[in-house]
């Protein structure tokens, strides 16, 4: 690791570059792992789940820990075996959504519901954050079925979708009988990928509040693409920078946080 110099903007701008490089070969690293573990699950879909790196982006900061990388890409796959719509949020960015909400204001009832269900939904082998879920859901059940709806949909990125795969036959640098290698075919046989069945939200829009924090902000554009040459690993990586535009709202009314 590069030790920055106080006030040398070189050399912080190399640690940085060095820390960025780090974590993305982790990520990366975590995203073949569970590759490898859902083509396990789900032998019958292994080449269209090979296929499937595109998708397996970190969206928040958070996610250069391992179990919540592992959690957001294992859904991700899941979904794409199974034919679900892999644009919506998923559990993991929605928890890491609440986490970041509630360090700018109280989270209210209903968003801290939804934060108690979606860390148990994405990291059922970690301990729960308060022992007091179960009466948040008895109490605020359907009010956190629905906000876990609008978060899910707040959060969903328009271009997380695989479309045509084209392959050569080589996996990892070995000829493979992959069911794509000969000309580019839909993603799903079927009937094309579940998302063309499904109306997009109209462009150019603000969606609504999902939970307690601020108002909403204009989407962030930063991302940032890192080209890796590693043996093994796959040469692309796209980063991109954590956005909560819309997921937040919230307003103070007699010394109580409200929803929007």
């Amino acid at each position: 690791m590069v030790n920055a110099r106080h006030n040398d903007p070189l050399s912080v701008i190399l640690q940085e570059s060095t820390n960025l490089i780090g974590t993305t070969l982790e990520q990366m690293e975590w995203a073949e792992s569970e590759i490898d573990a859902a083509i396990a699950r789900h032998p019958d879909r292994g080449d269209l789940l090979y296929h499937g790196f595109g998708l397996l982006v970190p969206t928040h900061d958070l996610m250069a820990t391992g179990f919540v990388s592992r959690s957001h890409y294992r859904e991700l796959l899941d979904r794409l075996a199974t034919g679900q719509d892999t644009r919506p949020g998923t559990a993991a960015e929605v928890a890491c959504a609440c986490a970041e909400a509630s360090l700018a204001a109280p989270l209210s009832s209903t968003a801290a519901g939804l934060y108690f269900r979606m860390w148990e939904s994405a990291f059922p082998d970690k301990p729960p954050i308060t022992d007091r879920g179960q009466h948040y859901e008895a109490l605020e059940g359907s009010s956190i079925g629905a906000l876990e709806v609008t978060s899910r949909r707040t959060l969903a990125r328009e271009d997380r979708v695989v479309g045509d795969i084209s392959c050569t036959g080589v996996h990892h640098g070995e000829a493979v009988p992959c069911t794509f290698a000969t000309t580019a075919r839909p993603s799903n046989p079927a009937g094309q990928h579940l998302a063309a069945r499904q109306p997009a939200p109209a462009q150019n829009s603000n969606p609504a509040p999902a939970f307690a924090s601020e108002r909403p902000r204009a989407p962030s554009a930063r991302a940032r693409t890192c080209e890796l040459e590693q043996p093994g690993i796959r040469s692309a990586f796209l980063l991109r920078g954590s956005n909560l535009a819309g997921v937040a709202g919230c307003y103070r009314k007699g010394g109580l946080w409200c929803e929007r």
